[in-house]
């Protein structure tokens, strides 16, 4: 087959769908070297990622057709067909939410979650605006509808109304971190100034993350008396009352806020963690959570969404909902060393469980279905 691969979430620093694209193409170039990947990639300046893909039947095709437009044209009509921009395809897959129009390519969407519909006062403007309008059209087009979790697959079918028979759910995997050394870690609290003890988020700066609800559990718990709240993250989008109900908060200077942090350095800071808080709202998948386990971090998280589906038994859970439902958590991990030692055992054995190479299989499987579904009609 010859299969087409959106690659324009990419950019220099990845995170979310970013990383998720390129863990997904490292681990198809190790298992697949039969079928041509064709990685589409569109921008008037710049250059297009470098992947380091060492596989030969992987190329990447460049556009300089101005995003803005495609988008505009793909969310309203059927032209440009993606082929007219790659060539030939049997298969495309849009890993970010879009789907174009294919002429006789079979098509792959991937729905990562419904935050933009769930909860759009909780989401980027962007993707409110760029998706919310669009995202039952995108659906509807593709062939096969992908879910990260069995939770957004549920949300899929109720809030776009598509065929449970078309929405298909694989997890994506986690990289399971090396675990960090006592050097590594005391390198890591040297370079980001933390103390020796410290409770980690991860994750982006963010109303859906709760973390102005986080940061009031912190303060009723009276941990911080013992604990930094250590923020590591980007800063997103809709942060003003996050910062601002900061300030009235006793305990906002022991909160670090680290924004980006290099990938290298994210074992050394959960390993150094006593534990990961991840008191979600919602989550396509919540890769944290199995970052965290996969580095010997004992994780507490919500209990709503994709979150238990995810952690299992291997993680303590909370009420999002309810600050002091966060505190009492907070502060039942904190104080006990053998709850944290047996969850951190069980998360570890919990992220075996996804694995990328499984991934790339089941989405093997998915563009060979979409292709032979595709080949049906025609006949």
């Amino acid at each position: 087959m010859r299969i087409g691969i959106d690659i324009r979430a990419l950019g220099e620093r990845r995170t979310g769908i970013g990383r998720y694209i390129v863990r997904l193409l490292d681990s198809l170039s190790e298992i697949d070297n039969v079928n041509e990947y064709i990685l589409f990639y569109n921008a008037l300046k710049g250059k297009p990622p470098n992947l380091e893909l060492k596989a030969e039947n992987f190329r990447t095709i460049r556009t300089r057709i101005p995003n803005r437009f495609l988008h505009g044209a793909w969310s309203n009509g059927s032209f440009p067909a993606i082929e007219l921009l790659t060539g030939r395809l049997d298969i495309f897959h849009g890993p970010n939410f879009q789907m174009p129009p294919t002429r006789n390519a079979g098509s792959v969407l991937t729905i990562h979650d419904l935050v933009f519909l769930i909860y759009p006062e909780m989401a980027s403007p962007e993707s409110v605006r760029d998706f919310g309008p669009k995202i039952r059209y995108y659906a509807e087009r593709a062939d096969i509808v992908v879910a990260d979790s069995k939770a957004t697959a549920r949300d899929i079918g109720e809030y776009l109304k598509i065929a449970e028979s078309k929405i298909v759910t694989i997890y994506p995997g986690t990289t399971m971190l090396v675990k960090a050394g006592e050097n590594d870690i005391r390198a890591a609290r040297r370079k980001y100034n933390i103390g020796d003890a410290y409770i980690l988020f991860v994750g982006t700066i963010e109303p859906r993350k709760n973390i102005a609800r986080l940061l009031a559990a912190f303060e009723e718990s009276g941990l911080a008396d013992d604990y930094e709240l250590v923020m590591a993250g980007p800063i997103g989008w809709r942060t003003g009352s996050i910062f601002s109900g900061l300030e009235s908060l006793k305990c906002k200077r022991r909160v670090k806020w680290l924004k980006y942090v290099e990938d290298s350095d994210l074992s050394a800071l959960y390993a150094g963690a006593a534990f990961l808080a991840y008191p979600s709202l919602l989550e396509g998948f919540g890769l944290p959570i199995l970052e965290a386990m996969s580095a010997g971090c004992p994780v507490l998280t919500s209990n709503l969404s994709s979150m238990p589906e995810i952690g299992g038994e291997a993680a303590l859970y909370v009420d999002p909902l309810d600050i002091e439902s966060i505190a009492c958590g907070m502060k039942r991990l904190a104080g006990d060393v053998v709850l944290r030692a047996d969850l951190a055992r069980r998360g570890y054995n919990k992220t075996k469980e996804f694995t990328w190479q499984k991934t790339a299989r089941g989405m093997l499987e998915i563009y060979g279905r979409a292709h032979e579904m595709k080949r049906s009609r025609k006949h």
